[in-house]
This record gives structure tokens, C-alpha cells and sequence, in this order.
């Protein structure tokens, strides 16, 4: 059932309970990359649900069943963004063990505009297959953009989707003006941005998860 173009704002009990949880200002890198990592298991269970099928037949120990199976199982390569985006893509591999993987390391300047740069890319053939990037925000949405135009230089994927946890209308609006074959998966789309920076949000995810680096 391929989608293109498209936001869905995922309402799982699940994934709303756990973004309330790695919310909390007091919460500390252990749960906070915990809270990640099952958030991108459950995402990756969300789009999973939207992959072409075909029914089956499975012999049991007592006689056939019929069944369905995921037709592109094996077309999936999932990119990690780095560094925030490390836990979550545990979690999304968990379901997609079948998946290749790919890095991209972007860096974002730290006055407006916030300019993007990739600094480090290293991609399997993504020729036709289903691309999920995973980063845990989409704020400006200049990461997102200069990391979908670097892998698009590389090949045409069949899907490019994004599970992002939360999100900004400003963001999903730079992503979609530029690519707009592109599927946006988030469970929150947050009131603005100040500085950079998503509000409410959750804050710094990657010097939440691993600890502030020493610049």
C-alpha cells in the first residue's frame, strides 16, 4: 500500500505514554535512551502496517493455515542520523531485522538560518528500496533536508519515510516543499521554535542520551 507525500501523526496509547515519559526534565540518560529505543520499535511496528502483503499458506503441526506475508520485508534500509538518532534505530531494527543500514552524520550551524552540512554518509545500494530515516526531532527541518538531497544523489528509493518523534509545522513544511514524495511519521507536532530549538519539545536528545560533548 505505498504512500507518498504524506504526515501522519501516530495517536498509539503507547507511543503517547512513552513521549510524556522521556519529556519529564528530570529524566536521566538511561531511561531516556531506553524511552528511545522502545519508541522506535513501536514506530517501526506503525509503518510496517502501511507495506504490501500477500496471503499465504503455512503447514502447522496439524494442517495448513493461511497467513499473510510483508512482500518488501527485505528491501528496507534503515539510516541512522547521528547521534540522537542511535537508540531509536535499535529499537526500529528490532522489528526490521531483515534491514540493511546506513549512517549520516549532519552537522547544523548553531545561528539562524541553521544551515546543515554532511560531514560523513555511508549508505547500502538504495536503488528501489524502502528508505527510513530516523531522527528523533525534526525542528528546522535543514537536517532533514540536506540529509534527504544527499541520499537521493545516491539513487531513487522506492519510499523515503522519516519516523520522527516529534515535530514542527515549520519543519514537516521544509521537508515536504522539497521532497514531496517524501512520508512523514511523528507522534507529535509541537506549538514552535525558538532559537533552534523545539517547544515544548523534550530537549537536547543526543546530550540527553550520551552526555554533552566537550566542543
Amino acid at each position: 500500500m505505498g504512500c507518498s507525500g504524506m504526515l501522519k501523526i501516530i495517536k498509539n496509547i503507547v507511543l503517547q505514554d512513552r513521549l510524556t515519559k522521556i519529556r519529564n526534565k528530570d529524566i536521566d540518560g538511561v531511561d531516556f535512551k531506553a524511552g528511545l529505543v522502545e519508541m522506535g520499535r513501536y514506530m517501526a511496528y506503525e509503518f510496517q502496517s502501511t507495506m504490501d502483503i500477500e496471503e499465504v499458506t503455512v503447514e502447522t503441526p496439524l494442517e495448513t493455515a493461511k497467513g499473510i506475508k510483508i512482500i518488501d520485508i527485505n528491501d528496507v534500509v534503515v539510516v541512522t542520523i547521528l547521534r540522537a538518532a542511535i537508540p531509536m534505530v535499535e529499537g526500529v531494527m528490532s522489528v526490521f531485522m531483515e534491514a540493511e543500514c546506513g549512517v549520516v552524520g549532519v552537522t547544523r550551524d548553531k545561528e539562524a538560518p541553521y544551515k546543515a552540512q554532511v560531514g560523513y554518509i555511508r549508505i547500502p545500494e538504495i536503488e528501489d528500496k524502502i528508505v527510513l530515516l530516523v531522527d528523533p526531532m525534526l525542528a528546522t527541518g535543514n537536517t532533514m533536508h540536506t540529509t534527504i538531497s544527499e541520499i537521493e544523489r545516491h539513487g531513487t528509493p522506492r519510499r523515503i519515510a522519516i519516523l520522527n518523534i516529534i515535530a514542527t509545522e515549520e519543519g514537516v513544511g521544509k521537508v515536504l516543499e522539497n521532497h514531496s514524495e517524501v512520508e512523514i511519521y511523528t507522534c507529535s507536532i509541537e506549538n514552535k521554535l525558538v532559537d533552534g530549538y523545539i517547544i515544548p519539545g523534550l530537549g537536547d536528545a543526543g546530550d540527553i542520551a550520551f552526555g554533552k560533548p566537550d566542543d
